[in-house]
């Protein structure tokens, strides 16, 4: 990280920050909603009431147009 500042201030003469991409695993988006993987939607349909299972593209879903955080996919 000092050896990034000590070029851009020897390049330009003034100190520059580098901008480093996150770590690895990190979310770009913070409030990006991500979809639960299971192996069985078995107990994730019944988390709750507006809760369905629907079949899309050869995979199965849960879905739950009310409250879009109970998301789930089968895989």
């Amino acid at each position: 990280k000092d050896y990034y500042i000590c070029v851009a201030i020897f390049l330009t003469g003034e100190p520059v920050i580098p901008i480093l991409p996150p770590p690895i695993g990190v979310s770009r988006k913070s409030k990006e909603r991500v979809m639960k993987v299971s192996n069985s939607l078995k107990a994730l349909k019944k988390r709750h009431a507006n809760c369905k299972v629907v079949r899309r593209k050869g995979r199965t879903y849960v879905i739950n147009k009310t409250n879009p955080r109970f998301k789930a996919r089968q895989g």
